[in-house]
């Protein structure tokens, strides 16, 4: 008999980004600058609250949208830096951002709407759309400085657009939106009934001083969700943990799609996350904050010098790179890379089909290493 799978499966793969970093495995003593891995342990805080709740035995279900200590802990904290308020009952924890993504768009969609997706992307939200037997449309900021416009946006705007989602600080570009078209994106979605999820996990990670939350848009609140997790901030991306904040009308919605898809998120983990606001925890952040911006400022310069086309990232901690100066796409740059002088970057149709001549460098490490790294690059580019 005929093997029968859901047909949505044949539209999606696994993501390139883990396809070649799989790859680049291959060859020993390759530095690795694929993937968005933070450079330090988690901090320490955190770390000793879970092993407190595992000794007090704080390892049963929880109440499938968090702990009410929990959720209390997450509204203060994006209170504290994102300078939103939302009550217990408007935020939902998760399984990381993505699972969080998962459930939100499972609330949102109907078979046949269309998702927007400012490009390039990361390539995590064209399956969750497919899956939803949805379109993804992508609106290419590219001629915008990675910039994304209401002028732009408008112009892939049908009836069936149902959601938007923005990541900002953006994966791969690291470019924050600036306060004006952040201003007039939020002032033309608040008069349409499209959803906007606002992706902002890099939003602790910045180099901006204009960036503010689309929690602080009053009139967009009634079809926002913000989507967010400490995976990438307070590198825990092993923990799995990440919430939503939305009205209280969806997250009544969408905790049913939650329920049914994860029950709840780890007890353990959200034990640990009653220490969020530790001022310890606070000063590893800052630390760790400080050490991507020194990173981010030392390959940005020395690559540019190398001849790289990039735009100055304003928050994460990614360099998106033209690989045009030197007469090769970004598949064929970051192959011979690894192969020839051992630095593995992704090529940058990873984040779009159009964007093939560009690579992506992730760049939280050690700075020796990153020294290191970049020597090997010169190396590379010198010789071809």
């Amino acid at each position: 008999m005929e093997q029968k799978y859901n047909k949505n499966l044949s539209k999606i793969q696994t993501s390139k980004i883990r396809q070649f970093d799989g790859y680049c495995n291959q060859f020993p003593g390759h530095i690795k600058l694929t993937l968005g891995q933070p450079m330090s342990p988690t901090p320490t805080p955190i770390k000793e609250k879970a092993i407190e709740g595992i000794h007090k035995n704080i390892t049963t279900y929880t109440p499938n949208r968090g702990t009410a200590d929990t959720v209390e802990a997450i509204r203060k904290y994006c209170a504290q830096h994102l300078g939103v308020d939302y009550s217990a009952d408007e935020i939902i924890v998760g399984i990381g951002t993505t699972e969080v993504l998962a459930s939100s768009l499972r609330t949102i969609l109907n078979d046949g709407d269309e998702v927007l997706i400012p490009a390039p992307a990361y390539p995590g939200y064209e399956p969750l759309i497919l899956m939803n037997n949805c379109t993804p449309k992508y609106v290419d900021t590219a001629a915008d400085g990675f910039q994304l416009t209401v002028e732009n946006l408008k112009k892939h705007i049908t009836p069936k657009t149902r959601c938007i989602i923005i990541t900002d600080p953006s994966n791969p570009t690291g470019m924050a939106l600036n306060r004006k078209n952040r201003d007039e994106l939020a002032a033309f979605l608040a008069t349409t009934d499209i959803y906007l999820i606002a992706d902002e996990v890099y939003n602790r990670i910045l180099y901006a001083d204009d960036y503010q939350s689309f929690g602080k848009y009053p009139d967009l609140r009634k079809q926002l969700i913000v989507v967010n997790s400490f995976s990438k901030s307070h590198s825990m991306t092993g923990w799995r943990l990440g919430w939503a904040m939305t009205t209280k009308e969806f997250a009544n919605e969408m905790a049913k799609v939650h329920q049914y898809y994860v029950t709840a998120a780890c007890s353990v983990g959200q034990y640990g996350l009653l220490a969020i606001l530790d001022p310890q925890t606070e000063k590893e952040i800052a630390a760790m904050t400080d050490n991507y911006r020194a990173n981010m400022e030392y390959a940005y310069d020395f690559l540019t010098k190398l001849g790289f086309v990039c735009h100055k990232p304003q928050g994460a901690f990614y360099l998106y790179l033209s690989t045009e100066p030197f007469g090769m796409n970004g598949d064929t740059f970051a192959s011979r890379l690894v192969e020839e002088n051992g630095v593995a970057l992704i090529p940058g149709n990873a984040f779009g089909e159009a964007y093939d001549n560009y690579v992506r460098l992730s760049y939280p490490v050690d700075m020796p290493v990153l020294k290191e790294a970049l020597n090997r690059i010169k190396q590379f580019v010198e010789k071809l």
